[in-house]
């Protein structure tokens, strides 16, 4: 069985020094807590900061579409593969993993580590009594077992498929609360029935 760090370019985490806030800023400094369902979430009450700090952080993590983030502070396991990453840098609560794509689609590596059995590996690796973390040196030294570069794109097409159901009915699902909500509304709390 193969280690992590043989299928990767680079696995490192994000800005460990204090950075201050620029409330004009453009760019943001953000933390696991963005990442949500699979997605990186950015609100306008993240944190701001400058070009020049922004420039500083990414000039060593350098992000780039299909790198993989998963956090490693707190809750430790949630996942996400980067899409347009140019205006956020992350800290040090979320690890950063840039594979070797040649060997390991990203999106494969993020539906692995997704399975329930390798979350449990990720939460018997963490360590600290009152904040779980996980730490980058374990990450690179975690055994796995990868298929070809074949077999995984033929697995992700069918996950990439599902997911994408799943996220049409869950929007169908929210459109469809919004108009109950509304009918609900008018009919009960206005009292204007149709005809």
């Amino acid at each position: 069985m193969n280690k992590l760090k043989d299928y990767c370019i680079n696995i490192t985490d994000g800005e460990h020094g204090s950075v201050q806030d620029d409330e004009n800023g453009t760019y943001y400094l953000l933390s696991n807590k963005n990442i949500i369902d699979s997605k990186i979430v950015i609100s306008e009450n993240d944190r701001r900061i400058s070009e020049k700090d922004y420039l500083r952080i990414n000039k060593r993590t350098k992000l780039e579409q299909g790198d993989v983030v998963i956090a490693t502070v707190g809750t430790i396991g949630k996942t996400a593969v980067l899409y347009n990453p140019n205006n956020f840098v992350f800290q040090r609560s979320v690890g950063i993993i840039k594979t070797k794509k040649e060997k390991l689609d990203p999106y494969y590596l993020k539906y692995y580590i997704d399975v329930p059995s390798f979350q449990m590996r990720l939460q018997n690796l963490s360590k600290g009594a009152v904040q779980k973390c996980l730490f980058i040196n374990d990450i690179k030294e975690l055994e796995v077992n990868i298929p070809s570069i074949e077999e995984q794109k033929k697995v992700c097409e069918v996950l990439k498929c599902l997911d994408a159901k799943i996220e049409n009915n869950n929007n169908t699902i929210f459109i469809l609360e919004s108009m109950a909500k509304t009918i609900y509304d008018y009919w009960f709390l206005q009292f204007e029935f149709p005809n």
